[in-house]
């Protein structure tokens, strides 16, 4: 008799036990009980959760959970990809790959422009993902180098009253960089609510500030630091690091980065996070408007028809007087500088629109 063929659909009530099971195996215990509570969630749409399953046997998984990708102006939905696990005797007969495909197939029913991950080096770009967004700069505090808790301050982890002010906050952070990927006020719920995170909000003079906590054994990363002061960041990195008694990385970002100047020096990550745009002329055409303000700022006035070449097809639009035209999908251009264009490998395209 041939081998039963491999199922990818979503995650049943049935296949709930096996999923969590095997991301405990395979992640961990907490992420085990956070992927419980997000299956178990009326509010989650299960079509974002995808198994490989051989009739009850759940041997792979993998979510992609609804965010979105701020560019300037304009955002676009952007899908990220989590719980990518697989059953160990399992493994090497390509069901990541099918997972990924489905989680592609329907990204458009989603309302997905691209998806992002932060996984293993170099393996979804297999998959077409590529480095294209720099995680930018990162401060590391060792054991008792956290600040103390500012005089007038304190911090609590976000009440579900709050999470929709902490989305807000944090879309409005995000916007203020040239590119950023962002959470719904959906999965801010779940962080608030996952045994993995903490979403701490800071109150005191000035105003209050936001971050969001991950722990990893001894250490600490907080992340999203919304803040309108450096006391509010220290309220944040003193509670984030429990008095100073853990590690601390503090990852910065551009709306923040004025305030954590009181933190150790800032350095360099050297990551990014693993960006996949299924439509790169889609993607271009949504963000026009965008282009054109940064083209009317750039105070150029040069105008002209403009080829960028992926070899296999290229697209082509028209630039002048603060404008960019619509975007034009055409065919194959192998001399791409000879006809007055760029050349981009299509597997470098995304990070020339984002990185």
């Amino acid at each position: 008799m041939p081998p039963r063929e491999i199922e990818i659909r979503p995650a049943s009530d049935e296949d709930i036990p096996a999923v969590v099971e095997l991301v405990a195996d395979r992640i961990g215990d907490e992420d085990s009980e956070e992927a419980e509570m997000v299956l178990r969630d009326p509010g989650f749409d299960r079509r974002r959760w995808f198994v490989a399953a051989d009739g009850a046997d759940v041997l792979a998984t993998a979510a992609v959970f609804p965010g979105q990708l701020t560019v300037g102006g304009v955002t676009v939905g952007a899908g990220t990809v989590e719980f990518v696990a697989t059953q160990e005797a399992a493994e090497g007969r390509g069901l990541v790959r099918k997972l990924m495909d489905q989680i592609h197939a329907t990204a458009s029913s989603r309302g997905e422009m691209v998806q992002w991950i932060v996984g293993i080096t170099y393996f979804y770009r297999k998959f077409g993902y590529e480095y294209a967004i720099p995680v930018g700069g990162i401060h590391s505090l060792g054991v008792g180098e956290a600040p103390e808790m500012p005089s007038g301050w304190s911090v609590v982890e976000a009440p579900a009253a709050d999470i929709a002010a902490v989305a807000a906050a944090q879309q409005a952070a995000g916007a203020q960089a040239d590119v950023s990927l962002g959470a719904t006020a959906q999965m801010w719920d779940f962080y608030r609510r996952s045994p993995a995170y903490r979403v701490l909000i800071a109150q005191g003079p000035g105003g209050p500030a936001f971050g969001r906590v991950y722990s990893y054994e001894d250490d600490r990363y907080l992340f999203d630091v919304v803040t309108g002061s450096a006391a509010g960041a220290a309220a944040l990195a003193s509670a984030a690091s429990e008095g100073g008694s853990k590690e601390l990385t503090v990852m910065s970002r551009p709306a923040a980065a004025a305030h954590l100047e009181d933190l150790p020096e800032r350095t360099e990550s050297g990551d990014a996070y693993y960006v996949r745009a299924a439509d790169p002329v889609a993607l271009l055409e949504a963000l026009r408007p965008e282009l054109g303000k940064r083209l009317t700022a750039a105070d150029l006035d040069d105008e002209g028809d403009a080829l960028i070449s992926m070899y296999g097809s290229s697209i082509r639009f028209t630039y002048g007087n603060g404008r960019i035209g619509p975007m034009r999908r055409e065919g194959p251009v192998h001399g791409p500088i000879s006809a007055g264009g760029s050349g981009v490998p299509p597997d470098q395209i995304v990070s020339l629109i984002l990185g």
